[in-house]
């Protein structure tokens, strides 16, 4: 069901033993008399990580994984964690879990998930896209309007990005972009999921499995399938 992202030439030679696995899906909402709450989820991921330091949480295996990973394409993760090891060392090591900053039902699903099995996943918009999606290195110049931004930026050489055949979708790993953010009025959505050298590709499999599950407590899901 998930195909495997492609990489420029480039992108394969420089991060062997990285894949990005991923599902294009539309997403119908059910009709609730109520809104999906997570709130559970989020207790339980609390009660692993209440009272820990954000030391212990930063030397856990797979968070030293993708640390790496970060180091390897040029990101500090000392001063920007991956996404889940960030998550947890803000929010779920306080002694009373503080209101979280929730984003949208979608991205919200995925966000459990990703903290639950400790694997960055990621999820977009996939109607804003043109063409097939592919990992690559930016040339320098390219446009993009990060998450947040008002107008674009013109990207430096060397970074490492998510694109379509037109445009910038995301720095990878690191800054979603304004063109792929989830709305209300979005009906496709691209689910990713990366793996890096010390996690297995079974791992990336279960956390996005568990996305899918937490997705359908609210909608209807279809595979789109990639030509």
């Amino acid at each position: 069901m998930y195909s495997v992202i492609t990489m420029s030439p480039k992108v394969e030679q420089d991060l062997q033993g990285v894949k990005v696995f991923g599902v294009h899906l539309e997403l119908t909402p059910k009709k609730l008399e109520s809104l999906v709450d997570y709130q559970s989820e989020w207790d339980e991921i609390h009660a692993t990580w209440r009272g820990k330091s954000k030391a212990e949480v930063a030397a856990e295996a797979m968070m030293a994984a993708y640390q790496q990973f970060y180091q390897h394409i040029g990101i500090n993760p000392k001063k920007y964690p991956p996404s889940v090891q960030n998550l947890i060392q803000r929010f779920f090591i306080k002694e009373e879990l503080p209101r979280l900053p929730l984003i949208h039902p979608i991205v919200d699903a995925v966000n459990v998930a990703a903290l639950q099995h400790l694997i960055p996943l990621g999820i977009f918009d996939a109607e804003c896209v043109t063409g097939d999606i592919h990992l690559t290195i930016t040339e320098g110049g390219e446009a993009f309007q990060g998450l947040g931004e008002a107008e674009p930026e013109a990207l430096p050489e060397g970074l490492l990005v998510l694109s379509d055949e037109v445009k910038t979708l995301s720095r990878f790993c690191y800054r979603d972009s304004e063109v792929q953010k989830v709305t209300d009025s979005t009906h496709e959505v691209w689910l990713l999921g990366c793996q890096v050298p010390g996690v297995t590709e079974e791992q990336v499999i279960e956390s996005l499995n568990a996305a899918l599950s937490l997705l359908k407590r609210g909608y209807e899901t279809h595979l789109i399938t990639v030509d």
